[in-house]
């Protein structure tokens, strides 16, 4: 029985060790969640060398909050140096909360079947992936603002060519 005792205590503390021991607050699991109060969250997303960022509002919200509700995933641990944000390619989302205090998370997609969440600093293996229910900008939306302001600028911004 002593053995148990002493192997349990081990294995919490090598798990505690990581960082990642389920909790990411004193009463709040580590989990990927976006809550009902929730009505903004700002995405970033990395392919290809680009990166384009943009606000999800609204009836967007209702749709990733569906999507992560029902991702599966398991914590995973790696060396330093090799975890699937170490290596080159791939595809990253950034979910970015910053109502409720939830810092977010980032959903990695390094093939069609190998898909990770990265939460608070913690590695999740997806087993059931799928791309997320976003869709991006098609261009910045000329306001009459931003009109005014170029018109203010000038000749600055706006490249003038001759014949």
């Amino acid at each position: 029985m002593k053995k148990w005792i002493v192997l349990l205590v081990a294995l919490i503390s090598a798990f505690n060790l990581t960082g990642c021991n389920q909790k990411s607050g004193p009463d709040r699991p580590i989990t990927v969640y976006i809550g009902d109060s929730v009505t903004t969250v700002d995405i970033i997303h990395h392919i290809g060398g680009k990166t384009i960022q943009w606000a999800a509002e609204g009836e967007d919200v209702d749709s990733l909050r569906d999507w992560v509700s029902e991702l599966e995933y398991e914590l995973l641990e790696f060396e330093e140096g090799h975890s699937p944000g170490d290596s080159d390619g791939g595809e990253v989302y950034e979910f970015v909360l910053t109502e409720e205090g939830y810092p977010g998370f980032s959903y990695v997609i390094s093939g069609p079947r190998d898909c990770y969440l990265l939460i608070e600093d913690c590695w999740f293996s997806v087993s059931n992936p799928s791309n997320p229910p976003v869709t991006e900008p098609e261009g910045e939306k000329l306001t009459l603002e931003k009109v005014k302001e170029l018109a203010q600028k000038g000749e600055e911004t706006i490249p003038f060519y001759t014949a």
